[in-house]
């Protein structure tokens, strides 16, 4: 099996995480319209004079997604863009540069075809499990 590990880097995430929010802002204020007035791709596609495909390749990240395109689609849903630069808040579960780290864990061991008597696991070097309970 082929395995490949590649960094994005720092910039290109924060670039990608903000490309994400946008379009997921899109489409929140689309579902919103629909809902409201039963507003769709393709109703956008009318307004801006352009066909529903781009739409949603702009939609779906498949198609860039200009400052233009941007205006001209919350132009057409009838909405106001707002935005702001502010210091970021790392959220639960977001990796931070030098935070991720498996310097701690022990070496990944697998024995092809091994019976559960002679299976081995790689434990984390300071996990309890690998010291035995002492009884009282």
């Amino acid at each position: 099996m082929t395995y490949f590990h590649f960094d994005i880097g720092e910039r290109a995430r924060h670039a990608g995480r903000f490309i994400g929010r946008v379009r997921g802002e899109l489409l929140r204020a689309l579902m919103e319209r629909k809902s409201e007035i039963g507003f769709s791709q393709q109703g956008l596609a009318r307004k801006l004079d352009t066909e529903r495909a781009l739409i949603n390749r702009q939609l779906s990240g498949e198609a860039s997604l200009s400052l233009r395109s941007l205006a001209d689609l919350a132009w057409a849903m009838d909405m106001e863009i707002s935005f702001e630069l502010k210091k970021p808040h790392p959220k639960a579960g977001q990796n931070q540069p030098m935070t991720t780290s498996t310097v701690s864990h022990g070496q990944i061991k697998y024995i092809n075809g091994a019976t559960k008597r002679d299976s081995v696991r790689a434990l984390p070097a300071n996990s309890d499990l690998e010291q035995p309970k002492k009884s009282a």
